[in-house]
């Protein structure tokens, strides 16, 4: 492998180590926000001071509740909100609450098949997450070794945010222009079903979670992207200083000495003609 090739392959490997490296943390961002009981019934009550008072029909107590629950239902932790049936396979148990003064499961059949699906996608995101970690470690340290270069580290390093800054800051744009469009499109892509539409006169789970509550977590989100996105270069910038100067090889060397010597002897010389005799 000639030097040139294997300081390409490095760069090539380090510029997708430190895209692997963003995406992992931007996952991460999406998942924390996404998992948080706390954060829910936080925006909900900045939510609702604005609008009308106890739209969703339950007591704040069981509303924290049921956002805690639902929080480790999507973080894949025990919890007590959905179940599978014991005594019906394939059909789930809900949580009883006292909505509007009656007695029932928190959800129904179709807020349930939703959950289902948002559940299934935040396990996707935990297992792409997972994988990704020994490719960024081995692409970084791997294409780094191969490279050995602190002009071309940098390059990466300025390269590799622009993967995932232009998408995601053309998604990030439209949705503080028109959140509604962005919104529909995020879940037509995301989902195979139309179960995300909700009712808010039949459904609780679209009345505890008000758009509002959407645009602050999106807002998160987007927020510790961008912390990603600038870290982790600047992080890579800062290594180069303390990145060891490759040494030249004898040969190279002697290459080198070798050219110097033959431009010296194929320059030109000049002769004084006014002062010859």
């Amino acid at each position: 492998m000639t030097e040139r090739s294997r300081k390409t392959i490095g760069a090539i490997g380090l510029t997708l180590g430190l895209v692997a490296l963003m995406l992992i943390l931007i996952l991460t961002a999406l998942h924390d926000v996404g998992t948080d009981g706390t954060l829910y019934h936080r925006l909900q009550l900045a939510a609702w001071r604005t609008g009308p008072v106890d739209p969703a029909g339950i007591s704040d107590e069981d509303l924290q509740r049921l956002d805690g629950e639902l929080a480790k239902y999507l973080a894949g932790q025990e919890n007590e909100l959905i179940w599978l049936s014991e005594s019906e396979p394939g059909t789930y148990t809900v949580m009883p609450l006292e909505i509007w003064g009656e007695l029932k499961p928190a959800f129904n059949e179709r807020e349930v098949a939703h959950l289902v699906d948002c559940f299934n996608l935040f396990q996707l995101l935990r297992r792409v997450r997972r994988r990704l970690v020994p490719w960024a470690v081995l692409l970084i340290v791997g294409g780094a070794y191969l490279m050995r270069d602190r002009r071309r580290a940098r390059r990466c390093a300025w390269i590799a945010p622009l993967a995932l800054l232009i998408p995601l800051g053309a998604f990030a744009l439209w949705a503080a222009v028109d959140f509604d469009g962005a919104f529909t499109f995020f879940h037509r892509v995301l989902f195979t079903n139309d179960l995300w539409l909700l009712d808010p006169r039949t459904d609780l789970l679209i009345r505890i979670c008000p758009e509002s509550m959407f645009m602050a977590m999106g807002r998160m989100i987007a927020l510790r992207g961008l912390v990603a996105l600038a870290g982790v270069p600047a992080l890579a910038l800062a290594l180069t200083i303390l990145w060891p100067k490759e040494k030249k090889s004898e040969e190279n060397r002697w290459n080198d000495n070798r050219a110097t010597r033959r431009a010296s002897a194929q320059r030109p010389k000049t002769f004084d003609v006014k002062g010859r005799r």
